[in-house]
């Protein structure tokens, strides 16, 4: 058909956005420690609707900031 297109989706799409219950299990805290960092703005979140929604970049943020932050040590 002209103008007709298939689209074909990836079979795993990586979200970009994350719930915070998502975002407490790849920080491996609480979801309430999660809000709380979302409420003093040391996690970025957005918020669509009523919904919040944890950016996958802010998780990778935060974790690079603490481990900056903290002089970590890479083992090896």
């Amino acid at each position: 058909m002209p103008g007709y297109r298939t689209v074909t989706a990836p079979s795993r799409v990586t979200p970009q956005l994350l719930r915070p219950e998502e975002a407490a299990i790849a920080l491996n805290i609480s979801r309430t420690a999660v809000y709380g960092l979302m409420g003093s703005g040391e996690l970025a979140s957005i918020t669509i609707g009523r919904r919040r929604r944890v950016p996958q970049t802010a998780v990778d943020g935060f974790i690079a900031a603490r481990l900056a932050g903290r002089g970590v040590k890479n083992a090896g």
